[in-house]
């Protein structure tokens, strides 16, 4: 029988008191730069050639329905291809 690797990457996002979304909905306590320890930073093609890499997304239904209005404001798909 043939086997194959699989990796699971976990992201996740949490907050002290169990709610991620401010009540009026924004997140953007999430926003940050992408320069991490080190100086180390993370481009556009880096960001792309990790997204390429996930083949199935779980997600709760708040952030589908943010990121569908995201979309449907014209600024693209946040989690890839």
């Amino acid at each position: 029988m043939a086997t194959t690797d699989s990796r699971i990457t976990i992201h996740m996002v949490t907050s002290l008191d169990g709610f991620v979304a401010r009540r009026d909905g924004r997140v953007d306590w999430l926003e940050t730069t992408d320069e991490f320890a080190g100086g180390e930073a993370l481009d556009d093609a880096g960001a792309e050639a990790f997204l390429n890499t996930i083949d199935c997304y779980v997600m709760g239904s708040r952030t589908y329905e943010n990121a569908m209005r995201i979309e449907s404001e014209g600024q693209g798909w946040p989690y890839g291809d």
